[in-house]
């Protein structure tokens, strides 16, 4: 996948905030601490239980440095989305590290699932519910939202198009299957009585899809270069 882009929630090094002055430093060390308390509370509690008041006593800072960074809830967790999608940038690029274009397939999957999975990953996904009905929420996390998928499906699709694929279309949907199926499959994995069942059906969701791209490769390389400009 490719790195996400740097956003407000990016935290800097502790020798940047040095740089830019200790107060600067500060603020960024009560930010990481508001953001990773903030997933906490939102993994355990829910969006509804993940009070402003919770995730101040968890991060073990003033209600007063909160609202100097986040006003609102809905801004503290619009920059834990952000933190979160950081987190799974870096994921994907330590994960796929060192290892070639035509053996990424299968693990796309296996990192996926590995966030989406995680605490990070479950609090992702109340954020996501909590924006049907929370509007203030839902006018700032909805546009991040898309441009996230949109970001997800240029980076499958580059890398499908580089191993030989010519319909992006195909990909596009293949890549839609995969992340919102598994978003699905981690609501049920919660439940210990539905894990195994999970399993097996992440195993058959990694097949369909390295199957279906691998296809659409194949179609790809099969095509003369008028067809695979048309295509594209």
């Amino acid at each position: 996948m490719k790195p996400a882009t740097p956003t407000a929630g990016f935290v800097e090094t502790t020798l940047e905030g040095n740089r830019r002055g200790p107060n600067a430093a500060r603020r960024e060390a009560t930010r990481e601490k508001l953001l990773n308390a903030s997933v906490d509370c939102l993994y355990k509690h829910g969006y509804w239980g993940a009070s402003t008041v919770l995730v101040t006593q968890v991060a073990g800072v003033s209600r007063g440095s909160l609202l100097h960074q986040f006003p609102t809830k809905a801004d503290l967790m619009l920059a834990t989305a952000q933190h979160i999608a950081l987190m799974r940038g870096k994921a994907h690029r330590d994960g796929l590290a060192g290892v070639p274009r035509k053996d990424r397939l299968p693990l796309l999957v296996d990192i996926l699932w590995g966030e989406v999975t995680s605490p990070s990953g479950i609090a992702r996904i109340e954020i996501m519910l909590a924006a049907r009905s929370d509007q203030e929420l839902a006018a700032i996390y909805m546009p991040f939202h898309a441009a996230q998928e949109q970001r997800q499906r240029e980076a499958i699709w580059d890398l499908a198009q580089a191993l030989g694929a010519r319909r992006r279309h195909v990909v596009d949907a293949v890549t839609q299957l995969y992340t919102a199926s598994l978003r699905g499959l981690s609501i049920d994995h919660i439940y210990p009585h539905s894990r195994e069942g999970v399993l097996g059906a992440v195993a058959l969701l990694k097949r369909v899809m390295v199957a279906e791209i691998e296809r659409e490769i194949a179609h790809g390389q099969s095509m003369d270069p008028e067809q695979a400009e048309a295509a594209g």
